[in-house]
């Protein structure tokens, strides 16, 4: 048979296309090691890397940020994180002794504080000065919310520890922990929560209903600027209801989400979270979703309402579709946000993509972390987001709200629910020097006016 085939055979391919792939892109956007420009922008940030119940009485190697460390409780209870390799011979510290102040090398016994400092070197001269002109590598630690920060970069930059008020908002939530692990790169995890209609295909339509039933209705989609990055944004009609559900993106790596079993069938008005969360990078290639379920009265859903913490964990957040854990068939029927993500690869091939109109968040995303990598490499510090004092509480904007329709109302196709969601969120945003309880009431009597001047 020659090259050219019959014209049987050349007919049966008849249509067919051969797509060329191209060569892996947007590198700079994925990249976590020390001296890059992306490694070196998520140095400016507080980043959780394990929850605090993960920390018992022994040192534990982790890696963050492609670094390679160890954590430890010392007996005194303050908590290290020191480069794991110790500086005098390497020898690992996930083998080094705890101290009632610090911890010790095993090998030859060198002391460390949690700040790196060199206590001792007992197996050198008494008269050794050695001690005094190194110390170990460290970086510090903050405990909050059963979760433990770390922050890898300079010193002089050090930002505000962001305390939200969603920690403490509503009254009398619990908080629940949680970690998965992600073998993928942090920023793809990220875009998954700047893409609002995937929750409308691959919560809803696509597969299972894993999310309540008004999710099969495609939303008016929009993406509002806020002091911490953006709102992503989805504004449906639902019977004689209004829903919106609006979730925080927040640079570099920060989310706030409602949850996703609202029926929309009775008002209701929320500027919190359900699900608080940070993508932390382990390495360009590995990543933790890591975070905070919200248990509180206020939740529609009455299994999250009455929720046992203890559900909670390494592994487990109480959603499908966050893991691997279930069979393989099981998640090609009905895949999860880790299949959607996970099978981009470890690190997604951004110049083979080809965006729509429904991808304006991801764009919006990207251009918000490439400004912020631009302002580090300048040597200024990233203008998103708006950085707060210590002693400030950081404000968030998720929201969750489902309004009865007046009779006569002209809100109901794409353009007036768009135009209804954005004004909304505008709002939400305005009122955020109130107390989040003052806030809910001012919002919500505010956007009820909109609505009731929309006819």
């Amino acid at each position: 048979m020659d090259g050219a085939g019959t014209a049987a055979q050349t007919g049966a391919y008849a249509g067919h296309r051969v797509r060329p792939i191209a060569p892996s892109g947007g590198e700079r956007l994925t990249q976590t090691a020390p001296g890059t420009p992306g490694g070196e922008y998520l140095r400016r940030y507080w980043h959780p890397f394990m929850l605090a119940s993960e920390l018992g009485g022994l040192p534990v190697a982790v890696r963050l940020l492609s670094e390679d460390l160890v954590v430890f409780r010392d007996r005194s209870g303050r908590i290290g994180l020191l480069h794991k390799q110790c500086l005098h011979r390497g020898a690992s510290l996930e083998f080094g002794i705890i101290q009632e102040r610090g911890i010790a090398c095993c090998y030859h016994g060198w002391h460390f504080d949690i700040d790196g400092t060199i206590l001792a070197t007992p197996a050198e001269p008494e008269t050794s000065r050695i001690r005094h002109n190194f110390c170990q590598g460290a970086y510090p630690v903050r405990e909050a919310c059963g979760l433990l920060f770390a922050y890898l970069g300079p010193p002089e930059t050090t930002p505000a520890f962001p305390y939200y008020d969603t920690f403490s908002h509503p009254e009398g939530g619990v908080l629940a922990n949680f970690k998965m692990f992600y073998p993928c790169s942090w920023l793809q995890i990220c875009e998954n929560a700047a893409d609002p209609i995937h929750n409308a295909y691959l919560h809803a339509i696509s597969s299972g209903l894993q999310f309540s039933a008004p999710f099969r209705e495609p939303p008016a989609l929009d993406y509002v600027e806020t002091p911490i990055g953006f709102l992503s944004m989805a504004t449906r009609r639902v019977g004689d209801f209004v829903f919106i559900r609006s979730s925080d993106v927040a640079m570099p790596n920060f989310g706030q989400f409602a949850g996703g079993s609202n029926p929309a069938t009775t008002e209701s008005f929320f500027v919190a979270a359900y699900t608080t969360r940070w993508v932390t990078a382990i390495d360009d290639n590995n990543a933790f979703y890591i975070g905070i379920r919200h248990i509180n009265d206020r939740n529609p859903s009455a299994a999250l309402r009455s929720a046992d913490p203890s559900q909670y964990g390494v592994g487990r957040m109480g959603l499908i579709g966050q893991t691997d854990d279930r069979p393989y068939d099981e998640r090609q029927r009905e895949p999860g946000d880790y299949d959607a993500c996970v099978s981009q690869g470890a690190v997604a091939n951004r110049r083979a993509e080809h965006l729509g109109t429904t991808d304006r968040g991801i764009v919006m995303l990207r251009r918000m972390l490439s400004r912020g990598i631009d302002a580090v490499e300048r040597g200024e510090e990233p203008e998103i987001p708006r950085l707060y004092r210590d002693e400030e509480m950081a404000r968030s904007y998720c929201h969750e709200l489902v309004f009865r329709v007046p009779p006569g109302s002209n809100i109901g196709d794409a353009a007036s629910l768009g135009a209804f969601g954005r004004q909304a969120a505008e709002i939400v945003i305005a009122t955020d020097h109130l107390s989040p309880v003052e806030r809910e009431r001012v919002a919500s009597e505010r956007i009820r006016g909109v609505l009731a001047g929309a006819g």
